[in-house]
């Protein structure tokens, strides 16, 4: 195996090796060499092979090479478990990146059939651990995608019986990164489920893993956690209404943002800025003063800076959604239209993308939104025109709802629109009101 990498660096200091092409081409050559010597020393050519046609974004052939080279009978278990855990990895990429639940299903297949086994016959809990996690990262990937439960429960299982293998103290970061996974596994199947306690525990999985990461030591691994970490405080604040846990998730997200900058991470950062809006939204409506929704609104804009439409459109699209609401919620605070017609515009922006033939449902929900906006401006100013149009927005949302079976959409829309309707009524009895009222000092 070194005179294998002895080679391949060689190679790379006389700069034989200036793309992917060349490598494979190198790996070739040494094919045709390591296949004279040892078994072992063959099998590791192999093995770069298939990590070399990964790269090149080739999973599923990549996988089909790993395949071949674990049925080299002389290998140990040890080296076949590497090319087959190499394969449900490649799988697993292969399925997500092409939305193929197949693939998933073959790479979990393949973990629990030959990969565990394999792990266990070699008696190193870190390998048994690793052969867990990656089965409970699978498992969680299609359980994101699939309705119903078992998948995520399954996840849940394969991340802790990771964690049996691994010592917090002798491989920490392994042990933080699956307890990480496991957060996200709870914090899915709490959100589905509607299940508080899971909720919790997604929480306390977050909070032992930032026991054994730090900002200064693991800087990325450490902002990724305290993200989760955030996201799930933020879904339990606003859950049970509790501006603690919400402040919590709001200073989570800030302190996410001293790793992710825009400078160095402007993607990253972007979608940071978003959440904490989100979260500053959320806390806002709990307090009284207009200074934390200004903050949210703030966010939001910051975020815009990089989410641009020309480079997430979708992202772009979401933000001004979620602009349009913070807005929505400072205007009815301070009882501004001035900033109503500002919500009512991010609205009018998102719709610009999420169409009602590409996305009927969100197109549904966004123009729902927008119609409350603009009756809650047509109370603000009297204005009929806007009135009217407010019952014709939330109209067209409701009977998309309704040919969907969507019954608590629905329900929410009809009463929505039941107030417009009425507000559009008396705006125009009040005209009529005020106008008979002028004739009447005229004559």
């Amino acid at each position: 195996m070194s005179q294998v990498y002895d080679l391949l660096n060689q190679a790379l200091e006389r700069g034989q090796c200036k793309s992917l092409q060349d490598f494979a081409l190198l790996l070739k050559e040494l094919e045709q060499t390591a296949a004279a010597s040892e078994p072992f020393t063959l099998a590791t050519v192999k093995e770069c092979q298939a990590l070399a046609v990964a790269a090149r974004q080739a999973e599923q052939f990549a996988a089909d090479r790993c395949q071949k080279d674990a049925v080299i009978q002389e290998r140990d278990a040890a080296h076949k478990w590497l090319g087959l855990h190499l394969k449900a990895k490649l799988l697993a990429d292969y399925g997500r990146q092409l939305a193929d639940d197949a693939s998933f299903q073959a790479s979990i297949n393949l973990l629990q059939s030959k990969v565990v086994p394999l792990a266990k016959e070699f008696h190193q809990a870190q390998r048994l651990a690793v052969s867990f996690a990656t089965l409970g990262n699978v498992l969680g990937m299609i359980g994101q995608r699939r309705k119903g439960t078992r998948y995520l429960e399954d996840a849940i299982h394969a991340f802790e019986a990771a964690l049996q293998c691994l010592d917090s103290n002798d491989d920490p970061v392994e042990w933080a990164s699956v307890q990480n996974s496991l957060g996200n596994a709870l914090g899915s199947l709490g959100q589905r489920s509607s299940d508080d306690a899971l909720l919790q525990r997604s929480i306390e999985a977050f909070e032992l893993a930032l026991t054994k990461q730090s900002e200064q030591t693991c800087a990325h691994d450490w902002a990724s956690t305290m993200n989760n970490l955030a996201a799930a405080l933020q879904s339990v604040g606003r859950k049970q209404n509790d501006a603690k846990v919400l402040k919590r998730s709001v200073e989570s997200y800030k302190a996410v943002l001293r790793i992710w900058t825009r400078a160095e991470a402007p993607l990253d950062w972007a979608t940071t800025m978003d959440h904490l809006g989100t979260a500053l939204r959320t806390l806002g409506e709990h307090r009284r003063g207009p200074g934390t929704l200004k903050q949210a609104v703030a966010a939001y804009n910051s975020a815009l800076a990089e989410r641009t439409r020309e480079l997430t459109p979708n992202d772009w699209a979401m933000t001004h959604n979620n602009l349009g609401a913070a807005l929505q919620k400072l205007a009815l605070r301070e009882e501004k239209p001035e900033i109503l017609q500002k919500a009512i515009l991010s609205y009018e922006q998102s719709l610009t993308h999420w169409t009602q033939e590409a996305v009927p449902m969100t197109w549904a929900m966004t123009m729902a939104n927008l119609g409350v906006a603009r009756g809650e401006f047509a109370r603000l100013t009297g204005d009929i025109e806007s009135a009217r149009l407010a019952v014709k927005e939330i109209q067209s949302a409701v009977d998309l709802f309704r040919s969907a079976s969507h019954a608590q959409y629905t329900e929410l829309g009809e009463e929505q629109l039941s107030k417009a309707r009425r507000l559009a009524e008396a705006l125009v009895e009040e005209q009529r009101v005020e106008r008979a009222g002028n004739e009447h000092v005229q004559h």
